[in-house]
Protein backbone atom coordinates (compact mmCIF):
# COMPACT_ATOMS: atom_id res chain seq x y z
CA UNK A 1 0.00 0.00 0.00
CA UNK A 2 1.32 3.43 -0.90
CA UNK A 3 0.14 6.65 0.66
CA UNK A 4 -0.06 9.95 -1.20
CA UNK A 5 1.11 13.13 0.47
CA UNK A 6 -1.60 14.78 2.52
CA UNK A 7 -3.18 17.78 0.85
CA UNK A 8 -4.70 20.31 3.23
CA UNK A 9 -7.71 22.20 1.89
CA UNK A 10 -6.76 25.53 3.38
CA UNK A 11 -3.26 25.38 1.97
CA UNK A 12 -2.77 26.19 -1.70
CA UNK A 13 -1.44 23.30 -3.76
CA UNK A 14 1.39 24.37 -5.98
CA UNK A 15 1.05 22.76 -9.38
CA UNK A 16 1.93 23.58 -12.92
CA UNK A 17 5.32 23.87 -14.49
CA UNK A 18 7.64 25.79 -12.21
CA UNK A 19 10.64 27.82 -13.34
CA UNK A 20 9.90 27.41 -17.02
CA UNK A 21 11.68 29.94 -19.19
CA UNK A 22 10.57 31.07 -22.63
CA UNK A 23 12.69 33.62 -24.48
CA UNK A 24 11.49 35.20 -27.68
CA UNK A 25 11.28 38.78 -28.90
CA UNK A 26 12.99 40.09 -25.78
CA UNK A 27 10.57 38.36 -23.36
CA UNK A 28 11.56 35.79 -20.73
CA UNK A 29 9.00 34.13 -18.42
CA UNK A 30 10.15 32.54 -15.16
CA UNK A 31 8.53 30.87 -12.13
CA UNK A 32 5.32 30.13 -14.03
CA UNK A 33 2.99 28.27 -11.71
CA UNK A 34 -0.57 28.01 -10.40
CA UNK A 35 -1.76 27.63 -6.80
CA UNK A 36 -5.34 26.84 -5.91
CA UNK A 37 -7.85 26.08 -3.21
CA UNK A 38 -10.41 23.67 -4.66
CA UNK A 39 -13.80 25.25 -5.24
CA UNK A 40 -12.55 28.70 -4.28
CA UNK A 41 -9.81 30.20 -6.41
CA UNK A 42 -6.82 29.63 -8.65
CA UNK A 43 -3.90 32.05 -8.41
CA UNK A 44 -1.61 32.28 -11.44
CA UNK A 45 1.96 33.49 -10.96
CA UNK A 46 4.82 34.39 -13.30
CA UNK A 47 7.82 36.70 -13.50
CA UNK A 48 8.51 38.49 -16.77
CA UNK A 49 11.87 39.87 -17.88
CA UNK A 50 11.90 42.00 -20.99
CA UNK A 51 14.40 43.95 -23.08
CA UNK A 52 11.63 45.73 -25.02
CA UNK A 53 9.09 47.85 -23.13
CA UNK A 54 5.69 46.19 -22.63
CA UNK A 55 2.54 48.15 -23.34
CA UNK A 56 -0.02 45.59 -22.12
CA UNK A 57 0.03 42.12 -20.59
CA UNK A 58 -2.85 39.63 -20.60
CA UNK A 59 -3.68 36.13 -19.41
CA UNK A 60 -6.03 33.79 -21.26
CA UNK A 61 -7.44 30.85 -19.27
CA UNK A 62 -8.95 27.75 -20.93
CA UNK A 63 -10.93 24.81 -19.60
CA UNK A 64 -10.26 21.14 -20.39
CA UNK A 65 -12.15 21.46 -23.69
CA UNK A 66 -10.05 24.44 -24.78
CA UNK A 67 -12.93 26.87 -24.25
CA UNK A 68 -11.87 30.30 -23.03
CA UNK A 69 -12.91 30.78 -19.41
CA UNK A 70 -11.48 34.25 -18.97
CA UNK A 71 -9.19 36.75 -20.69
CA UNK A 72 -7.95 39.64 -18.56
CA UNK A 73 -5.30 42.32 -18.64
CA UNK A 74 -2.59 42.15 -15.99
CA UNK A 75 -0.63 44.71 -14.06
CA UNK A 76 3.14 44.19 -14.06
CA UNK A 77 4.85 44.96 -10.76
CA UNK A 78 8.13 46.93 -10.87
CA UNK A 79 10.02 43.66 -10.21
CA UNK A 80 8.27 42.00 -13.18
CA UNK A 81 5.93 39.85 -11.08
CA UNK A 82 2.55 38.93 -12.61
CA UNK A 83 -0.35 37.63 -10.54
CA UNK A 84 -3.96 36.90 -11.39
CA UNK A 85 -6.72 35.49 -9.14
CA UNK A 86 -9.37 33.39 -10.87
CA UNK A 87 -12.62 32.98 -8.91
CA UNK A 88 -13.50 29.27 -9.08
CA UNK A 89 -16.79 29.92 -7.27
CA UNK A 90 -18.17 31.86 -10.23
CA UNK A 91 -17.08 29.45 -12.95
CA UNK A 92 -17.48 25.68 -12.68
CA UNK A 93 -14.15 23.92 -13.16
CA UNK A 94 -14.41 20.21 -13.76
CA UNK A 95 -12.44 18.45 -11.02
CA UNK A 96 -9.44 16.36 -12.01
CA UNK A 97 -9.27 17.99 -15.44
CA UNK A 98 -6.56 20.27 -16.76
CA UNK A 99 -6.87 24.04 -16.61
CA UNK A 100 -4.65 25.67 -19.24
CA UNK A 101 -3.42 29.22 -19.65
CA UNK A 102 -1.03 31.39 -21.59
CA UNK A 103 0.25 34.96 -21.50
CA UNK A 104 0.18 37.58 -24.24
CA UNK A 105 2.20 40.82 -24.36
CA UNK A 106 1.83 43.81 -26.65
CA UNK A 107 5.32 45.34 -26.98
CA UNK A 108 6.27 48.96 -27.57
CA UNK A 109 7.45 48.18 -31.09
CA UNK A 110 3.96 46.93 -31.98
CA UNK A 111 4.82 43.24 -31.97
CA UNK A 112 2.87 40.67 -29.94
CA UNK A 113 4.51 37.96 -27.85
CA UNK A 114 2.46 34.88 -27.03
CA UNK A 115 3.76 32.41 -24.47
CA UNK A 116 3.52 28.67 -24.66
CA UNK A 117 0.51 26.95 -23.06
CA UNK A 118 0.83 25.98 -19.41
CA UNK A 119 -1.41 23.55 -17.55
CA UNK A 120 -2.36 22.32 -14.09
CA UNK A 121 -4.65 19.44 -13.10
CA UNK A 122 -7.41 20.76 -10.88
CA UNK A 123 -7.55 18.03 -8.25
CA UNK A 124 -9.80 18.05 -5.21
CA UNK A 125 -7.25 19.09 -2.57
CA UNK A 126 -9.74 19.47 0.28
CA UNK A 127 -8.86 16.04 1.64
CA UNK A 128 -5.81 14.01 2.64
CA UNK A 129 -6.03 11.33 -0.04
CA UNK A 130 -4.46 7.91 0.45
CA UNK A 131 -3.50 5.74 -2.50
CA UNK A 132 -3.50 2.04 -3.34
CA UNK A 133 -2.45 0.92 -6.79
CA UNK A 134 -2.07 -2.14 -8.98
CA UNK A 135 -0.49 -1.63 -12.38
CA UNK A 136 -2.30 1.20 -14.14
CA UNK A 137 -5.16 1.32 -11.62
CA UNK A 138 -4.83 3.78 -8.75
CA UNK A 139 -7.46 4.02 -6.01
CA UNK A 140 -7.63 7.20 -3.88
CA UNK A 141 -9.68 7.49 -0.69
CA UNK A 142 -9.80 9.56 2.47
CA UNK A 143 -12.29 7.68 4.65
CA UNK A 144 -11.91 4.03 5.52
CA UNK A 145 -9.08 1.58 6.05
CA UNK A 146 -6.84 -0.44 3.77
CA UNK A 147 -9.43 -3.21 3.42
CA UNK A 148 -11.92 -0.63 2.15
CA UNK A 149 -9.47 0.45 -0.56
CA UNK A 150 -8.62 -3.16 -1.44
CA UNK A 151 -12.30 -3.91 -2.08
CA UNK A 152 -12.48 -0.97 -4.45
CA UNK A 153 -9.33 -2.10 -6.26
CA UNK A 154 -10.62 -5.68 -6.52
CA UNK A 155 -13.85 -4.39 -8.09
CA UNK A 156 -11.81 -2.43 -10.64
CA UNK A 157 -9.75 -5.52 -11.50
CA UNK A 158 -12.95 -7.57 -11.94
CA UNK A 159 -14.29 -4.84 -14.18
CA UNK A 160 -11.14 -5.00 -16.30
CA UNK A 161 -11.62 -8.74 -16.73
CA UNK A 162 -15.20 -8.16 -17.95
CA UNK A 163 -14.07 -5.43 -20.35
CA UNK A 164 -11.30 -7.66 -21.75
CA UNK A 165 -13.94 -10.20 -22.69
CA UNK A 166 -15.38 -7.59 -25.08
CA UNK A 167 -12.23 -5.82 -26.31
CA UNK A 168 -8.62 -5.42 -25.09
CA UNK A 169 -8.48 -2.85 -22.29
CA UNK A 170 -5.87 -0.17 -22.96
CA UNK A 171 -3.72 0.27 -19.83
CA UNK A 172 -1.04 2.43 -21.43
CA UNK A 173 -2.01 5.29 -19.12
CA UNK A 174 -2.97 5.23 -15.43
CA UNK A 175 -6.62 5.36 -14.38
CA UNK A 176 -7.32 7.32 -11.19
CA UNK A 177 -10.31 6.14 -9.13
CA UNK A 178 -11.42 8.58 -6.42
CA UNK A 179 -13.75 7.19 -3.76
CA UNK A 180 -16.09 9.55 -1.90
CA UNK A 181 -18.12 8.47 1.16
CA UNK A 182 -21.50 9.73 -0.09
CA UNK A 183 -23.38 10.81 -3.20
CA UNK A 184 -23.71 14.32 -1.79
CA UNK A 185 -19.95 14.71 -2.22
CA UNK A 186 -20.38 14.43 -5.97
CA UNK A 187 -22.90 17.25 -6.25
CA UNK A 188 -20.21 19.94 -6.36
CA UNK A 189 -19.19 18.47 -9.72
CA UNK A 190 -22.43 19.49 -11.43
CA UNK A 191 -23.96 16.00 -11.67
CA UNK A 192 -27.57 15.03 -10.94
CA UNK A 193 -28.48 14.36 -7.32
CA UNK A 194 -29.07 10.65 -8.00
CA UNK A 195 -25.67 10.08 -9.64
CA UNK A 196 -23.37 7.74 -7.68
CA UNK A 197 -20.55 7.56 -10.20
CA UNK A 198 -19.01 9.82 -12.81
CA UNK A 199 -16.28 9.23 -15.40
CA UNK A 200 -14.19 11.89 -17.08
CA UNK A 201 -13.00 9.60 -19.81
CA UNK A 202 -10.62 11.98 -21.55
CA UNK A 203 -8.92 12.79 -18.22
CA UNK A 204 -8.61 9.10 -17.19
CA UNK A 205 -10.46 9.79 -13.96
CA UNK A 206 -13.54 8.27 -12.40
CA UNK A 207 -15.36 9.29 -9.23
CA UNK A 208 -17.46 6.87 -7.22
CA UNK A 209 -19.59 7.29 -4.11
CA UNK A 210 -19.67 4.35 -1.69
CA UNK A 211 -21.79 4.78 1.42
CA UNK A 212 -20.77 2.84 4.57
CA UNK A 213 -22.75 -0.33 5.20
CA UNK A 214 -23.09 -3.99 4.36
CA UNK A 215 -23.74 -3.24 0.67
CA UNK A 216 -20.55 -1.28 0.17
CA UNK A 217 -18.71 -4.08 -1.67
CA UNK A 218 -21.74 -4.61 -3.93
CA UNK A 219 -21.81 -0.90 -4.73
CA UNK A 220 -18.12 -1.04 -5.65
CA UNK A 221 -18.75 -4.01 -7.94
CA UNK A 222 -21.49 -2.17 -9.82
CA UNK A 223 -20.23 1.37 -9.92
CA UNK A 224 -16.49 1.04 -10.46
CA UNK A 225 -16.63 -1.38 -13.46
CA UNK A 226 -19.43 0.75 -14.96
CA UNK A 227 -17.38 3.94 -14.86
CA UNK A 228 -14.19 2.11 -15.85
CA UNK A 229 -15.94 0.92 -19.01
CA UNK A 230 -16.53 4.55 -20.02
CA UNK A 231 -12.80 5.26 -19.76
CA UNK A 232 -11.76 2.12 -21.63
CA UNK A 233 -14.36 2.57 -24.38
CA UNK A 234 -13.12 6.14 -24.84
CA UNK A 235 -9.59 4.83 -25.22
CA UNK A 236 -10.77 2.16 -27.64
CA UNK A 237 -12.68 4.55 -29.89
CA UNK A 238 -10.88 7.85 -29.38
CA UNK A 239 -12.65 11.21 -29.30
CA UNK A 240 -15.42 9.75 -31.50
CA UNK A 241 -16.65 8.04 -28.33
CA UNK A 242 -18.56 11.23 -27.59
CA UNK A 243 -20.67 10.64 -30.74
CA UNK A 244 -22.15 7.41 -29.36
CA UNK A 245 -25.85 7.52 -28.45
CA UNK A 246 -26.27 7.72 -24.70
CA UNK A 247 -28.24 4.46 -24.65
CA UNK A 248 -25.25 2.64 -26.17
CA UNK A 249 -22.61 4.30 -23.93
CA UNK A 250 -24.57 3.51 -20.79
CA UNK A 251 -25.78 0.15 -22.07
CA UNK A 252 -22.24 -1.08 -22.66
CA UNK A 253 -21.17 0.25 -19.26
CA UNK A 254 -23.94 -1.71 -17.54
CA UNK A 255 -22.80 -4.90 -19.29
CA UNK A 256 -19.64 -5.06 -17.18
CA UNK A 257 -21.29 -4.35 -13.83
CA UNK A 258 -20.53 -7.17 -11.40
CA UNK A 259 -23.75 -8.49 -9.82
CA UNK A 260 -26.04 -5.93 -11.52
CA UNK A 261 -29.12 -4.97 -9.58
CA UNK A 262 -32.30 -6.98 -10.11
CA UNK A 263 -34.18 -3.69 -10.03
CA UNK A 264 -33.31 -3.24 -13.71
CA UNK A 265 -35.55 -6.18 -14.66
CA UNK A 266 -38.34 -5.24 -12.26
CA UNK A 267 -38.56 -1.66 -13.45
CA UNK A 268 -38.40 -2.75 -17.09
CA UNK A 269 -41.20 -5.30 -16.68
CA UNK A 270 -43.37 -2.83 -14.78
CA UNK A 271 -42.95 -0.10 -17.42
CA UNK A 272 -43.73 -2.55 -20.22
CA UNK A 273 -46.94 -3.67 -18.48
CA UNK A 274 -48.06 -0.04 -18.27
CA UNK A 275 -46.94 0.81 -21.81
CA UNK A 276 -44.60 3.35 -20.22
CA UNK A 277 -41.31 2.41 -21.86
CA UNK A 278 -39.24 5.28 -23.23
CA UNK A 279 -38.69 5.14 -26.99
CA UNK A 280 -35.02 4.40 -27.70
CA UNK A 281 -34.95 7.29 -30.14
CA UNK A 282 -35.55 9.57 -27.14
CA UNK A 283 -32.49 8.08 -25.41
CA UNK A 284 -30.04 8.90 -28.18
CA UNK A 285 -29.00 12.38 -27.07
CA UNK A 286 -29.60 12.24 -23.31
CA UNK A 287 -31.29 10.46 -20.42
CA UNK A 288 -34.11 11.99 -18.36
CA UNK A 289 -33.08 14.03 -15.34
CA UNK A 290 -35.77 12.65 -13.01
CA UNK A 291 -34.43 9.71 -10.93
CA UNK A 292 -37.22 7.21 -11.74
CA UNK A 293 -37.16 7.95 -15.46
CA UNK A 294 -33.37 7.92 -15.51
CA UNK A 295 -33.29 4.48 -13.86
CA UNK A 296 -35.77 3.18 -16.42
CA UNK A 297 -33.54 4.58 -19.18
CA UNK A 298 -30.57 2.67 -17.77
CA UNK A 299 -32.67 -0.50 -17.56
CA UNK A 300 -33.78 -0.14 -21.17
CA UNK A 301 -30.27 0.66 -22.38
CA UNK A 302 -28.88 -2.41 -20.61
CA UNK A 303 -31.61 -4.74 -21.86
CA UNK A 304 -31.44 -3.52 -25.47
CA UNK A 305 -27.62 -3.73 -25.52
CA UNK A 306 -27.77 -7.27 -24.11
CA UNK A 307 -30.26 -8.15 -26.84
CA UNK A 308 -27.91 -6.84 -29.54
CA UNK A 309 -24.94 -8.67 -28.02
CA UNK A 310 -26.70 -11.99 -27.48
CA UNK A 311 -28.49 -11.95 -30.85
CA UNK A 312 -25.75 -10.66 -33.15
CA UNK A 313 -22.54 -11.02 -31.15
CA UNK A 314 -20.01 -8.75 -29.44
CA UNK A 315 -18.15 -8.00 -32.68
CA UNK A 316 -21.28 -6.45 -34.21
CA UNK A 317 -21.80 -4.38 -31.08
CA UNK A 318 -18.26 -3.03 -31.42
CA UNK A 319 -18.88 -2.39 -35.14
CA UNK A 320 -21.90 -0.34 -34.08
CA UNK A 321 -19.77 1.65 -31.65
CA UNK A 322 -17.20 2.38 -34.34
CA UNK A 323 -19.91 3.43 -36.79
CA UNK A 324 -21.24 5.95 -34.29
CA UNK A 325 -17.71 7.08 -33.46
CA UNK A 326 -17.33 7.94 -37.16
CA UNK A 327 -20.23 10.36 -36.77
CA UNK A 328 -23.32 8.64 -38.23
CA UNK A 329 -26.73 9.45 -36.78
CA UNK A 330 -28.46 7.39 -34.11
CA UNK A 331 -30.78 5.63 -36.56
CA UNK A 332 -28.21 5.34 -39.35
CA UNK A 333 -25.75 3.40 -37.19
CA UNK A 334 -28.28 0.63 -36.56
CA UNK A 335 -29.15 0.51 -40.27
CA UNK A 336 -25.50 0.23 -41.34
CA UNK A 337 -24.61 -2.56 -38.92
CA UNK A 338 -27.86 -4.52 -38.54
CA UNK A 339 -29.78 -3.67 -41.69
CA UNK A 340 -32.87 -2.44 -39.83
CA UNK A 341 -34.08 0.88 -38.49
CA UNK A 342 -33.81 1.69 -34.80
CA UNK A 343 -37.60 1.51 -34.50
CA UNK A 344 -37.68 -1.97 -36.09
CA UNK A 345 -34.89 -3.21 -33.82
CA UNK A 346 -36.73 -1.81 -30.83
CA UNK A 347 -39.86 -3.77 -31.77
CA UNK A 348 -37.80 -6.93 -32.17
CA UNK A 349 -36.15 -6.39 -28.76
CA UNK A 350 -39.46 -5.77 -26.99
CA UNK A 351 -40.98 -8.87 -28.58
CA UNK A 352 -37.99 -11.12 -27.83
CA UNK A 353 -37.18 -9.81 -24.35
CA UNK A 354 -40.48 -8.58 -22.95
CA UNK A 355 -42.84 -10.91 -24.82
CA UNK A 356 -44.75 -8.07 -26.43
CA UNK A 357 -46.71 -8.43 -29.64
CA UNK A 358 -44.86 -6.35 -32.22
CA UNK A 359 -48.03 -5.50 -34.12
CA UNK A 360 -49.70 -4.19 -30.96
CA UNK A 361 -46.59 -2.23 -30.03
CA UNK A 362 -46.41 -0.71 -33.49
CA UNK A 363 -50.10 0.19 -33.29
CA UNK A 364 -49.64 1.78 -29.86
CA UNK A 365 -46.66 3.77 -31.11
CA UNK A 366 -48.60 4.95 -34.14
CA UNK A 367 -51.82 5.69 -32.25
CA UNK A 368 -51.08 9.40 -31.63
CA UNK A 369 -50.30 9.86 -35.32
CA UNK A 370 -53.45 7.96 -36.35
CA UNK A 371 -55.55 10.17 -34.09
CA UNK A 372 -53.94 13.29 -35.54
CA UNK A 373 -54.46 11.99 -39.06
CA UNK A 374 -58.11 11.27 -38.25
CA UNK A 375 -58.61 14.79 -36.96
CA UNK A 376 -56.98 16.28 -40.05
CA UNK A 377 -59.27 14.22 -42.32
CA UNK A 378 -62.43 14.40 -40.20
CA UNK A 379 -62.60 18.18 -39.75
CA UNK A 380 -62.75 18.98 -43.52
CA UNK A 381 -65.46 16.30 -43.94
CA UNK A 382 -67.60 17.92 -41.23
CA UNK A 383 -67.07 21.37 -42.72
CA UNK A 384 -67.97 20.08 -46.20
CA UNK A 385 -71.05 18.24 -44.90
CA UNK A 386 -72.31 21.40 -43.15
CA UNK A 387 -71.73 23.44 -46.31
CA UNK A 388 -73.78 20.99 -48.37
CA UNK A 389 -76.62 21.09 -45.84
CA UNK A 390 -76.69 24.89 -45.90
CA UNK A 391 -76.64 24.90 -49.69
CA UNK A 392 -79.65 22.53 -49.82
CA UNK A 393 -81.59 24.72 -47.39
Amino acid sequence: MKFASALIAVVASVLGRVNQVHAQGGIVLENVRAEYRFGEQVVFHATVKNSIPIQTASIIIFDHQQNILQASQLAINPDGVLQFVFDARQTLLRPFTFVRWRYEFLLADGSIFQSEMYSVRYDDNRYAWQKLESGALRVYWYQGDGLFAQRALDAALEGLDAINEMFPADLSQPVDIFIYPSQNDLQSYGVETWVAGYANSSANVLLVAAEPGVNQSVEFERRIPHELMHVMLYRHLGAGYNNLPVWLREGMATLVEINPTTEYDRVLTDAASRNALIALQDLCASFPSQPDSAFLAYAEARSFTIYLRDTFGVSKLLDLSRAYADGVTCDRGIELVYGSSLAQMELAWREATLGENSANVALQNMLPYLILCGIVLFVPLIVGFNAIRKKKK
